[in-house]
């Protein structure tokens, strides 16, 4: 059973410019996002959840300076605890692809830590050893919360939405005036609006309680969960319990503004088989049409006419960088995820866009092990980063895909099952900085 509970974050001191201390979540920076943000202030969140930045090589003393960093700003007053237990309730407004502007509602909270095999919290992906390690290093030296990883939960009967609803309606969040210093903003790179505000009291705790009976989902965060869980059995086996909990962002899988964008995969450090014997080897299984050359914007127009096909998670864009060559595959096959369901897989995990793309397309057709493909693939969530990037030879192949839905992740985590890595992104991140949790305060 799920245990949600109100706790007193640490926040940014009330007259903090929230825009230069926040930061985009550690996973998404590259080298140069993450020297513009340790730029930006010498007390933004990037200087304690990055110590180690892109490309840059681990090392004990990043990870102390980040923990003394982290000391020094509560001891200055730069973050300050509050005086009551909260949860802290975010809106995030943005616009979609669509071009229509949506906001996100959600809240973070403290969740005692239960393992996976309880069925208490649901992963959807799997999860690589490395991103792991850097967590825990950074948990070692700081034993604090830097970021939150986001979780979904059912809320079928709008019960939590509602509570949040009457909250926001107090706080005078989603229209009209905010209270005095009640309401905080920040803005993301993208130019998104993310609203902050605490809830405290029997709304607070009405909100936690009406979790308790529901499972909760992972969208994102699979790595730091597991490392949270390994952080807690260390502290444990010496007698210290102060780890029991984690800080996470909860949102409903009903919630309007939740969005779920794909991760197109390239492939790089292989020996790439010639375009037309890849396709070859898809033929019995894909029907392919729409081959068109790379340059100019055809290859761009076919990842968007995806959405539109009758069934798009059978449908994949292919860009060949070295015949500078893009194709559509379909796949028409119903033998061919017969066999995956056949290899102990449900109907369901075998009909997933990422599970064709991995098994039928990058195993079948390139040859890459679907199981070992750790560092040989890299996962672009904007189309035309993504084709910047195949144009200039950075990769040696493409697969453009769309995105799993939020019932399809639910439907793969109870049945015990996952996707491969980064099979989804939700959309937008939670900004580093609005809320943070020093663990066993």
């Amino acid at each position: 059973m799920a245990d949600v509970r109100p706790f007193r974050g640490l926040r940014y001191e009330e007259q903090t410019d929230l825009d230069r201390v926040v930061a985009a979540p550690y996973d998404v920076l590259d080298a140069d996002q993450t020297d513009e943000l340790r730029r930006r202030s010498p007390l933004n969140a990037v200087h304690v959840d990055l110590p180690v930045g892109p490309g840059e090589a681990p090392s004990d003393e990043a990870y102390g300076r980040a923990a003394a960093l982290l000391s020094l700003w509560r001891r200055d007053g730069a973050l300050v605890r509050d005086e009551e237990p909260a949860v802290y309730l975010v809106d995030q407004t943005y616009r979609g692809p669509d071009g229509v502007e949506h906001t996100r509602r959600g809240f973070v909270a403290r969740l005692t830590l239960a393992a996976l095999e309880e069925r208490v919290v649901l992963p959807h992906e799997k999860t690589h050893a490395g991103p792991k390690e850097d967590r825990l290093r950074l948990y070692r030296a700081t034993h604090a919360d830097i970021s939150t990883i986001f979780l979904l939960y059912p809320d079928d009967d709008g019960a939590v939405a509602a509570e949040l609803g009457a909250a926001a309606a107090e706080l005078g969040m989603g229209g009209g005036e905010p209270a005095p210093a009640a309401v905080r903003t920040a803005h993301d790179g993208d130019g998104n609006v993310h609203s902050v505000a605490a809830v405290r009291g029997e709304r607070a705790a009405r909100v936690c309680s009406l979790l308790a009976g529901r499972s909760l989902y992972i969208a994102d965060g699979h790595h730091r969960y597991e490392t949270a869980l390994a952080y807690r059995d260390e502290c444990r086996a010496a007698g210290d319990h102060s780890a029991d909990t984690l800080m996470v962002y909860l949102c409903s899988m009903r919630d309007p503004g939740l969005m779920v964008f794909p991760a197109h995969r390239m492939v790089k450090g292989i020996e790439m088989p010639p375009m037309d014997e890849v396709l070859g080897r898809l033929a019995p299984a894909f029907t392919v049409a729409s081959r068109e050359s790379a340059e100019g914007g055809a290859c761009a127009g076919l990842v968007d006419r995806m959405r539109d096909t009758a069934d798009p998670g059978r449908s994949f864009v292919l860009y060949f960088p070295r015949e500078k060559s893009c194709c559509v595959a379909t796949l028409t096959d119903a033998a061919a995820l017969e066999r995956l369901t056949a290899e102990c897989m449900s109907p369901a995990a075998a009909g997933l866009s990422v599970t064709i793309l991995h098994r039928l397309i990058l195993g079948d057709g390139v040859g890459l092990d679907p199981v070992h493909g750790e560092g040989l693939i890299d996962y672009v969530v904007s189309r035309d980063d993504a084709l910047r990037k195949l144009a200039a030879g950075e990769y040696v192949f493409g697969v453009f895909l769309t995105a799993a839905g939020v019932d399809e992740v639910r439907a793969i985590a109870d049945n015990g099952e996952t996707m491969p890595q980064k099979s989804t992104f939700f959309y937008p991140k939670l900004l580093t900085g609005l809320v943070f949790d020093a663990l066993g305060d």
